[in-house]
């Protein structure tokens, strides 16, 4: 499976924190949310959302595409796709951003 890299708008828009600095000095902290969301996928996700995800995020499949492999309407593909970001975000949130607090 080819793994697809969020680009730091991407990475900014799916974290939700407008007042968070994604630059260059802040590499070590994305790597570990890069990190803290591959870990996520594969732990925190039920099969479906994590199998919805994978081929929607790093196959780039549309939601149609997936709904008719899998056998179910585009409208589940794509609740399946809102219930995971929403558990992603609270996972990378405060894995990584809460964790500040205490370095």
């Amino acid at each position: 499976m080819r793994t697809k890299l969020l680009s730091l708008d991407e990475m900014k828009a799916f974290v939700g924190r407008d007042d968070f600095d994604f630059s260059e000095d802040n590499s070590a902290l994305m790597r570990r949310a890069g990190a803290v969301l591959r870990e996520a996928i594969e732990e925190e996700l039920t099969e479906r959302q994590r199998e919805c995800v994978k081929l929607y995020f790093f196959d780039g499949l549309r939601e149609h595409e997936i709904g008719e492999m899998l056998g179910v309407n585009k409208s589940t593909v794509s609740r399946h796709i809102k219930k995971a970001k929403a558990r992603l975000r609270l996972c990378v949130k405060y894995s990584c951003f809460e964790s500040e607090r205490f370095h």
